[in-house]
């Protein structure tokens, strides 16, 4: 419930500085004035002799905005509105009632407004447009005003607790405290209160204008209107004394049947004997006893039968005789039947046999009868669209038998790749199952996704460039061959790798994953050709390999995390290493991840499942902090094994040492061994024998040490055995790390950032053996070698191995000689992270998840389905379904047999034969009385039956293209469906037992004059708890209908059974709006009896046990301001001077305007009737 705070007066600006305070009888002055001081550092504020600042007082007001005013009660024009509610205009702004009131609140907190609000009769006098006047003129006696001595207390501010300060949650609000007479015509006008606003408005010279009253009580007034508007009262009372006179009074046990005399029904010589049935009526009486069955005896069941017999048409009607005019047999178009059992109980016997359902359908046939040329008009119009429809099927009907044939002759005989061919455009709406289309099942499958192209069927088709070319290729046969491209799309889907032609090895040892051009210097070209073919001619293989070095489809990315999730391997297992230039495009063969593997010492190995040189680039640029460029100098000291000139050649092992200098003072000394191999080829045309070192040892400059590591090659003169190379590697120390390169013997430079890095391709089979690059003597090429104590001792000396390699730029004069590439000493957490690093520089993978593994694409099962899903038997039907709606289960090729439907409630034409099928002896139902009453399902069967049965034959009889079996008609009180269709109703079944509605459906009859007053009024029903209903489990209507002016229908998903079971009730409230205000009619013979002396009226009691504060001035009425009736009749307006009988908790009457407001507010109503009393005898 929301909560208001009134204020008897609101003021902003500079008027809240006011201070002349408002003793409710001065007159001057008419306008505020404001004298301005200063204060200086805080002392006491002191005049400054300046004139008074002046503020708008009420005679400069000409005219007011209307966008001020934000609500008025009542609205302008109400007919109806009610006698017991003051007439009230609000505004936005909380303070402009007493905006331009040029004083301050009195010691009482009183401030007279500068304008009022007024209502006056149209009998007494409106306002009206004068020359010369700029506003219209009210002239009226003012005896027909309110006091002006007490306009203070009808003008109020209101806000909201907690929002006191937020100008969006304020308003303010003028009363008038006239008490409205019933059926009358009044003007609510806003014009001012003070001399000097009236002369204003009135045009006139302001020159004595003061601060006295508009008008007197005394004296007829002229008063300039600033707004008006008019309403007239309807007759007396208000939703709360309208719900006070309401009462709960059970329905009488007969009520809603009717006797009716069928002895002597006349279509037949005899009746059925002196038989008196009751007839019902569309609502019943709750908790009633059971209808009386039809008498059983010789005369009834021989009427019984006559009438099932007349009920069977004598002849087709063809002849010339007239047929016999017969009594209508209701339903039976929908029950496709033509004649009535008497000994049955179905539906459509006792419909047809018991008089009494035949009145009832009678009735409806009856309503369709009354409008029946407004139903005809709507069922011309809906049949237009049935012939557009009926033209679709024609249309439908051709195009799946020419479709169809066409279909046979010319998709049937197409091969899987010339159905995939034809479906290309379809790829993406051809639907093979509930969540897969043809594009998506290609693109799940190992089928490469261009071959399902326009593009590519383009280039393949059978007459096209390519296709012809290889037919020139293949020559000429006797016999036409087949398209070279015929079954290619068949054959790659069923290939498990998704190629065209089987992976293999090329032919030869090696097998470059490039162009050789692209990794062998070009002198040394042509003896490696001769390798790959000793014979002198290039193998096919090597052709292919050479020209499409750019062209492979085996090879793939590596993500990051694919790459950082290698596992170590115990065993080394390099046997092969080359060294090929860092090609961007080259990427990780297919099986890489599977078999790479980080050595326990640091390296990294990779496989390539191929005989030719694979793996992953590898470029890192790491940083350190190092001395500025510098030299340093050292001397070789070592022995090496083997003859130059033998076979194999070698190896050479030794120590090395020296010192550096860096500058400014920075030096130190270096000392560590060697181990290295040499070899007696060399390259083709001449050339010194070449060698490998690798070197590891220890450095130290003041307190800072370290170890390094590195590889040396070069050749040497077996002349003077001198030997000249390049060196290169890497140093570190607990805080720094670093590369140095140089050559070997001589100068040295140092570098102190690592340069870039290159990871080696690498070949793995697990056998640890070599074999060279280059040719040997004669084209022949070398023996391979044994690595495995070399790499043994590698490992031993500091965990050194093969597969990676720093810079390559210090080889550059060795592109002949395609040396094998060593590994600097790291751990596997450095490969990893240098590995990631390098990722996106190198190889830019997109870091998507895993691809998961793809199947073959099924072709020949997708062909069966295409051509299925294509077949005109199934897409015609389909587009048929898409645009015309109708029954399931029926041919989508019959023609249209269209039914009419009527959505709307069928109990209007009902009742308005007559209200008393609606519920009989409503008549006898007095006023102010809230009852209930049950859905009665059979009259509401058989009125339905009579209803659709009726329009079936005015169908036929307008030659409208129907079959008569239609349900046109299927709500009774126009909420959802209350029937299925009439055509399938089991015949079995007793009558009223195939409605969908509950048959006790439960119906609160009010006839009042409440919902004619309020139609608006909230009607609910709710479980009862205790005196409350619970609201959460409240029901609201599900339909509402009027019988006449003062009798409302109003239904609710509830049914009697609910009733029973647990305590429910209904709830009539009202409409919660904006406040108003008001005082109640006095109760009759309230004023029969002088008060007390001394008393201005009845004493004020408040109601006993309010539920909270807000109820205890609920029965305040105009009984407790007056001594009499007559006083009470002969006033105008209610009092404002105190009466100190009317007071509580504090509150006096006439002691203030907020006083007055919260005295008067008016709670809204609501009204709780118990189910329990409604349904008790």
């Amino acid at each position: 419930m929301t909560t208001y705070t009134f204020a008897s007066w609101d003021r902003a600006g500079a008027a809240a500085s006011l201070a002349d305070p408002d003793d409710l009888v001065r007159t001057t002055p008419v306008r505020g004035s404001l004298a301005a001081t200063a204060s200086v550092n805080g002392r006491p504020a002191r005049a400054v002799p300046v004139p008074s600042m002046q503020l708008y007082g009420p005679g400069d007001v000409r005219a007011i905005d209307p966008k001020e005013i934000v609500r008025l009660f009542p609205l302008p024009g109400t007919p109806d509105a009610e006698t017991t509610r003051f007439p009230m205009v609000e505004f936005e702004r909380s303070e402009l009632p007493w905006l331009f009131t040029p004083l301050a609140p009195g010691p009482a907190g009183a401030l007279r407004p500068w304008l009022a609000l007024v209502c006056v009769p149209f009998a007494v006098g409106r306002p009206q447009h004068e020359p010369g006047v700029p506003l219209p003129v009210l002239r009226v006696a003012g005896s027909e005003l309110p006091d002006p001595a007490t306009l203070h207390l009808w003008a109020h501010a209101q806000t909201l607790p907690g929002y006191e300060t937020d100008p969006r949650r304020s308003v303010s609000r003028l009363l008038t405290p006239r008490r409205l007479v019933p059926h009358t015509g009044y003007t609510a006008c806003l014009v001012p209160s003070f001399h000097a606003g009236r002369l204003a408005g009135l045009g006139r010279d302001p020159a004595g204008a003061s601060l006295a009253p508009a008008w007197s009580p005394g004296e007829r007034s002229e008063l300039p209107v600033y707004f008006s508007w008019v309403f007239s009262t309807g007759e007396g009372g208000d939703f709360e004394s309208l719900a006070d006179r309401l009462r709960a009074r059970p329905v009488p046990p007969r009520a809603g049947r009717r006797p009716l005399d069928v002895s002597r029904p006349g279509l037949f010589a005899t009746g059925p004997g002196p038989v008196v049935q009751e007839v019902e009526s569309a609502l019943r009486a709750p908790l009633t006893p059971a209808r009386d069955p039809w008498p059983v005896g010789p005369p009834s069941t021989q009427w019984r039968q006559q009438l099932a017999a007349a009920l069977v048409p004598l002849a087709d009607g063809e002849g010339d005789e007239d047929p016999d005019v017969l009594p209508p047999l209701y339903g039976g178009f929908h029950a496709l039947s033509k004649g009535a059992d008497p000994v049955s109980s179905g539906w459509l016997d006792t419909l047809n046999l018991d008089p009494r359902w035949r009145v009832a359908a009678g009735l409806g046939a009856r309503a369709v009868q009354a409008d029946q040329e407004q139903l005809m008009a709507s069922a011309w119009r809906q049949l237009a669209d049935v012939r557009a429809a009926n033209r679709l099927l024609d249309l439908a009907r051709f195009a799946r038998l020419v479709g169809g044939r066409l279909h046979l002759r010319h998709v049937r005989p197409l091969s899987a790749d010339e159905v995939l061919r034809l479906a290309t455009p379809l790829q993406s709406r051809l639907a093979l199952s509930a969540d897969t289309t043809l594009w998506s099942s290609i693109r799940a499958s190992l089928l490469p996704n261009a071959m399902a192209t326009t593009a590519f069927h383009r280039a393949v088709r059978p007459m096209g460039v390519l296709s012809r070319r290889v037919g020139l290729v293949a020559g000429r046969a006797a016999d036409a061959p087949e398209p070279p491209f015929a079954t290619v799309l068949a054959s790659v889907a069923a290939s498990a790798t998704g190629l065209a032609v089987p992976r293999r090895d090329p032919d030869g040892a090696v097998a470059f994953a490039v162009a050789p051009e692209r990794v062998v210097a070009p002198d040394r070209l042509a003896a490696v050709r001769k390798v790959f073919a000793p014979d002198g001619g290039a193998p096919d293989a090597w052709r292919q390999v050479a020209a499409d070095a750019d062209r492979r489809s085996v090879q793939r990315t590596v993500t990051t995390e694919q790459l950082a999730a290698t596992q170590p391997l115990a065993d080394v297992t390099l046997n092969r290493a080359f060294r090929l230039s860092a090609l961007p495009e080259v990427t990780a063969p297919e099986d890489f991840l599977a078999r790479t593997r980080v050595t326990p010492h640091g390296d990294l190995v990779f496989p390539t499942g191929r005989s030719g040189p694979a793996g992953l680039g590898l470029f890192t640029d790491a940083a350190a902090p190092g001395p500025a460029p510098g030299r340093f100098t050292g001397a070789f000291d070592g022995l090496w094994t083997g003859a130059p000139k033998g076979e194999p050649a070698g190896d050479w092992r030794g120590t090395c040492a020296g010192t550096w200098d860096m500058g400014a003072g920075r030096s130190g000394s270096w000392q560590g061994g060697f181990e290295a191999t040499w070899s007696n080829y060399p390259g083709e045309g001449g050339g010194d024998p070449t060698w490998i070192a690798l070197y590891t040892g220890r450095w130290e400059s003041g307190a800072e040490r370290g170890t390094w590591r590195g590889v040396c090659t070069g050749t040497w003169n077996p002349d003077n055995i001198s030997s000249d190379g390049v060196f290169t590697g890497t140093w570190r120390s607990a805080a720094h790390h670093g590369t140095f390169r140089g050559s070997c013997p001589g100068s040295w430079d140092w570098d102190d950032k690592t340069p870039t890095s290159e990871l080696w391709w690498a070949d793995c089979s697990g056998e640890l053996r070599v074999t060279g690059e280059g040719p040997g003597p004669e084209q022949e090429p070398w023996e391979p070698s044994d690595l495995k104590p070399l790499v043994d001792k590698w490992h031993e000396t500091g965990g050194l191995g093969l597969g990676v390699f720093t810079h390559p730029g210090p080889l550059a004069r060795q592109n002949d000689l395609l040396p094998a590439p060593a590994v600097l000493d790291t751990s596997p957490e450095h490969i990893k992270d240098m590995v990631v690093q390098a990722h996106d520089r190198v190889l830019r993978p997109s870091d998507a998840p895993p691809i998961p593994p793809r199947d073959t694409f099924p072709a020949q099962q997708t062909q069966q389905q295409i051509v299925q899903a294509t077949d005109p038997a199934v897409t015609v039907p389909a587009v048929v379904d898409a645009l015309i709606e109708r029954p399931a289960g029926t041919d989508p090729e019959v023609p249209v047999q269209w039914a009419p439907v009527f959505r709307d409630a069928m109990w209007p034409p009902l009742s308005a034969q007559s209200n008393e099928w609606m519920f009989g002896g409503l008549e006898h139902v007095p006023a102010d009385t809230a009852l209930l009453a049950l859905t009665n399902a059979q009259f509401v069967a058989a009125y339905m039956v009579g209803a659709n049965h009726e329009f079936a034959r005015e169908l036929r009889w307008r030659e409208y293209p129907t079959d008569q079996r239609g349900t046109y008609f299927a709500s009774f009180w126009g909420y959802g469906t209350d029937l299925p269709p009439l055509h399938q109703w089991a015949r079995e079944l007793q009558l009223g037992a195939h409605l969908t509605a509950p048959p006790d459906r439960v119906v609160l009859l009010l006839r009042s004059a409440l919902l004619r007053r309020y139609p608006g009024a909230i009607i609910y029903a709710a479980p009862l708890v205790g005196t409350a209903p619970r609201e959460d489990l409240a029901r609201h209507p599900i339909f509402r209908g009027g019988l006449d002016p003062d009798t409302a229908m109003i239904g609710f998903d509830l049914t009697e059974a609910e009733l029973l079971a647990s305590p429910w009730c209904f709830v009539i409230a009202e409409q919660p709006t904006e406040p108003r205000f008001g005082l109640d009619d006095p109760p009759e013979g309230a004023l029969a009896t002088p008060p007390q002396p001394g008393l201005w009226g009845r004493a004020y009691a408040p109601p006993p046990n309010t539920p909270s504060e807000a109820d205890d001035w609920n029965n305040l009425d105009w009984s407790h301001l007056f001594d009499s009736k007559e006083a009470y009749l002969a006033a105008t307006h209610a009092p404002g001077n105190p009466r100190p009988n009317v007071a509580h908790a504090g509150l006096v009457w006439g002691a203030s305007a907020a006083g007055v407001a919260r005295q008067c507010f008016q709670q809204p109503v609501r009204v709780v009737l118990p189910a329990s009393r409604l349904l008790s005898p």
